[in-house]
């Protein structure tokens, strides 16, 4: 990961002087939507569709942003990629600035991730000696340069308006979208605003062309996903599986199955953002559609399984509890809500609520949902929602 020269010995960089000699700036922003490659931090928005929104966008300054902010609990994919392959990320950086028309870009990295900060510094350093970054980048007329600002561990920050504030050296509060990042972000300039996992897959697409990457997956959700697998399970850890995979494989399959001959309850997909799906959808293929329907979503790609012996509204309580910490309080939905459901939950964990606090609890989790400023707060409410429409007679034991 520390050597630049072992990654061009691997074939690196080959995609990036592919596009600088071949290429225009739309045919690469075209080639990207043609692989169907959608954004892996958890919205799922085309890739392409936005490299394009900021290629069009006309000013005289424009960024690209490497979202390696990861805050999920328990995920650690980018961070991974980051500390195993720095040059890949960097590599699908510069080609992202190519084709928006950036000079400038940041990698914007959790500031718990201390081995990925330094590999990605390493590597900027490298490829500035050898001349894959500055003022011509491999000889061409394409300059760009690239720095590292490190996040201070606040989960809002995940979200991109957030984030810009943050690299700009101001608090990590969100704004109101529109105006969106590609044609006013970063110090009101067109941004591009990628995650990690985004990123490292455009080399491959480059090097082996958008009908290879399109061909893996399903209709609507192209590729592969890398999920950070945690929780009741005998194997733990990264995989990295072709969207459309089913569940059952994931959990059964991949993951060995359930220890200590407990049988499977859920599994959460999306982190505290995330809904839980019960045993009956085992076999439902994890893309961002179904997943979606299921009350869930893919998110940055944790995935948490959890046995029999584990209580729905705890579990949906320990996630709630995140979000009220992680909530940056700028709206009123988000800094109050959350505050006001985990306080319903607490009196229905220790035996004092009512059933009337069940329909409070669904009515307020719907308000938060629809009302909150940005994703932490239109999101933070899937764990209970999912667990209360799939669980609910646990709910109620506990109020009886």
């Amino acid at each position: 990961p520390e050597s630049l020269e072992d990654y061009l010995a691997h074939g690196g960089y080959t995609a990036l002087a592919h596009v600088l000699e071949n290429m225009t700036p739309e045919e690469v922003c075209n080639e990207i939507l043609r692989s169907g490659l959608r954004g892996r931090g958890g919205a799922g928005f085309p890739a392409g569709t936005k490299w394009n929104f900021v290629r069009q966008a006309e000013a005289v300054q424009k960024y690209v942003i490497v979202n390696g902010d990861e805050g999920d609990p328990g995920a650690y994919m980018d961070r991974t990629v980051m500390e195993d392959d720095p040059h890949r990320v960097l590599e699908g950086l510069i080609i992202n600035a190519y084709a928006v028309g950036a000079s400038q870009g940041y990698f914007y990295i959790r500031g718990e991730y201390p081995i990925a900060i330094q590999r990605i510094k390493r590597a900027i350093r490298a490829a500035k000696r050898r001349g894959i970054l500055g003022k011509s980048v491999l000889g061409t007329d394409f300059s760009f340069t690239a720095e590292v600002r490190i996040g201070a561990g606040a989960f809002v920050c995940g979200e991109e308006t957030a984030l810009i504030h943050s690299v700009e050296g101001k608090r990590g509060i969100p704004r109101i979208r529109p105006p969106y990042p590609s044609t006013s972000g970063l110090w009101g300039m067109p941004t591009g605003i990628n995650n990690v996992e985004t990123i490292a897959n455009v080399p491959s697409i480059i090097n082996n062309g958008a009908e290879w990457f399109a061909g893996i997956g399903t209709a609507e959700s192209k590729g592969t996903k890398v999920f950070a697998l945690a929780g009741q399970l005998r194997n733990t850890g990264l995989i990295e599986v072709p969207m459309g995979i089913t569940l059952r494989e994931i959990v059964f399959e991949i993951g060995g199955g359930i220890p200590g001959g407990r049988s499977f309850k859920a599994a959460q997909t999306g982190g505290p953002s995330g809904g839980c799906i019960p045993e009956e959808y085992l076999d439902t293929p994890v893309d961002y559609e179904n997943l979606s329907k299921l009350g869930s979503i893919m998110g940055s790609g944790g995935l948490v399984v959890i046995d029999d012996t584990t209580g729905m509204p705890d579990f949906s309580r320990f996630f709630m509890d995140f979000c009220v910490d992680e909530s940056c309080g700028k709206c009123v939905p988000c800094r109050v809500g959350t505050v006001k459901i985990r306080n319903i939950l607490d009196n229905i964990i220790t035996g004092e609520g009512a059933l009337e606090d069940l329909d409070k609890l669904e009515s307020l989790c719907n308000l938060v949902k629809t009302t909150s400023l940005c994703g932490l707060g239109q999101s933070a409410p899937n764990p209970v929602i999912s667990t209360m429409k799939y669980f609910r007679q646990e709910y109620e034991d506990l109020i009886q």
